[in-house]
């Protein structure tokens, strides 16, 4: 799913590989060492719905991950010693290590790991582009161009890994958009889909068209120049917001039109139902960072504001819940298509952020809930917004962490956080209730903590990973019990907004 290899090549030179008699070339080390990450990446995801035992050949998937790990890391060792430059390979094979820890929740390791792989790139110059001349030489059947353009997909899949972290943790990307811009692929790899008319063939999107379209969400965000250093400003937010449409989103491909997808393909592509909720995470999350910082303003700076730039707050507010409720959807969605069971894939996981972004759009007074005819909508799409279906939204995503937490840490962390906002803003909506807490919530929640800023986000706050038993066990009917009982309020300051994860 993250596209950094091209299979059918990776095959390819890997059974080349296998018949070598001997090792007897750095970039044959360099291949082991993408074997092996591979492999301890894979890992992440056994058990699984179709190989249920935690076990391979009597071997435990612990053992295989840490052997595959440690071998991975010597090897990647000795050819950087042994040769200094490297090539796409290596730029491969540290993208998969630095996966392999974010599926493990460690954002500060991962955020090193795309450092690592950008540095790697640019020493194997595998961001330079051929002159017009060179390729027309090179043949467009050619080995040497299926081979340059491998190098052009995995360069854009590694620049769509550095934009998304970059803008989850509001830092500066380390590539610069240029680069990418002279990368993009040039080669249309059509998909093996049975026999369906050359006419729907033609129109089926290239498994790296999901990949290519987030290239391009990347570049439109970026290319706006947005610096977080500055006060938001609700006509700057709403500026970006309305040229986002016309500019980006009526330019997807028909098969991943936010509004009205083309689905006739997804029986022929079986991973384009897939791709397609990948992509609606990102243009979704997008939207959510690009409105996010308005939590952030005090009532004194509310107060302040002309009466048009309240009102322009007021629909942003409500398009900040929108999309963070769509957010929340399409992650049940590819959910679901993952089998509904225990995952450590990262989107799932790091995406049920918008849970607390709910949470705490919940907890305004003035949030507009109440929508009619006239109120906005989400890039033409009408979404139901009312406290009750966000907190049901919530719900569902705190039950997914739960679950996701017997395996994920990462996810442990966010079940706690998320179930401390949400009592605390249950309270908010009763308080002239007696204050008394269910004991199996009330030990679910462990001792009170103050939430993490949203300014310190991926800084310093940790929060603690799962302890014995099941520290964050919810009853099954919390929601409805909470609309009867009342909780205790934290006294936690309304802008104070914790995010999931930690950067342990």
């Amino acid at each position: 799913m993250k596209q950094v290899i091209h299979a059918p090549s990776f095959l390819a030179n890997y059974q080349m590989w296998c018949a070598k008699d001997k090792i007897s070339e750095v970039a044959d080390v360099e291949f082991a060492a993408l074997i092996t990450r591979i492999c301890s990446y894979a890992t992440q995801f056994l058990p699984s719905p179709s190989h249920a035992v935690d076990q391979i050949r009597g071997r435990s998937l612990a053992d295989i991950r840490d052997t595959c790990t440690n071998i991975g890391n010597n090897l990647a060792t000795t050819c950087e010693i042994l040769d200094w430059k490297g090539t796409l390979v290596r730029v491969q094979h540290i993208i998969f290590a630095a996966l392999k820890v974010s599926c493990e929740g460690r954002t500060a390791q991962f955020w090193e790991g795309i450092a690592s792989a950008c540095r790697a790139a640019q020493k194997a110059g595998i961001h330079t582009h051929l002159t017009s001349l060179m390729e027309s030489q090179l043949g467009k059947d050619s080995a040497q161009e299926l081979e340059r353009d491998v190098q052009r997909r995995t360069f854009c899949s590694l620049y769509v890994l550095d934009s998304h972290l970059s803008r989850q943790l509001d830092r500066i990307p380390f590539l610069p958009n240029h680069l990418v811009e002279q990368t993009l692929p040039q080669l249309h790899l059509i998909p093996d889909i049975g026999h369906i008319p050359a006419e729907t063939a033609a129109r089926a999107p290239d498994i790296f068209t999901e990949r290519l379209m987030q290239v391009q969400l990347g570049l439109f965000w970026r290319g706006l120049g947005l610096q977080r250093t500055a006060e938001f400003d609700p006509t700057e937010s709403e500026r970006r917001y309305d040229k986002f449409n016309p500019e980006y989103l009526s330019n997807l491909h028909p098969a991943f039109a936010v509004a009205y997808p083309d689905t006739t393909l997804d029986q022929a592509l079986p991973k384009l139902p897939m791709q397609r909720q990948l992509l609606y995470l990102e243009i979704f999350d997008s939207i959510c960072w690009n409105f996010r910082p308005l939590l952030l303003l005090k009532p004194n700076q509310v107060a302040s504001l002309a009466p048009y730039k309240k009102v322009l707050l007021r629909s942003q507010k409500q398009r900040l819940g929108m999309a963070a409720l769509k957010v929340l959807e399409a992650v049940t969605a590819l959910h679901t298509m993952v089998g509904g069971s225990h995952t450590r894939f990262s989107a799932i996981i790091f995406n049920s952020e918008p849970a607390i972004l709910l949470l705490n759009l919940c907890s305004h007074a003035d949030f507009p809930f109440d929508q009619d005819d006239n109120s906005p909508n989400l890039m033409g799409i009408k979404v139901r917004m009312t406290y009750q279906i966000a907190m049901q939204a919530v719900e569902q995503a705190i039950r997914r962490l739960q679950m996701l937490a017997e395996l994920s840490d990462m996810s442990a962390s966010g079940a706690r956080v998320a179930i401390q906002l949400f009592v605390r803003t249950l309270q908010a909506k009763q308080p002239s209730s007696p204050l008394a807490l269910s004991s199996s919530v009330s030990g679910s929640l462990g001792p009170a903590r103050s939430p993490t800023p949203i300014g310190m986000y991926g800084e310093q706050e940790k929060w603690p990973s799962l302890e014995a038993g099941d520290p964050y066990s919810m009853p099954d009917n919390l929601f409805s019990m909470a609309q009867q009982d009342s909780f205790p309020n934290p006294q936690f300051s309304s802008l104070d907004f914790p995010m999931l994860w930690d950067d342990s």
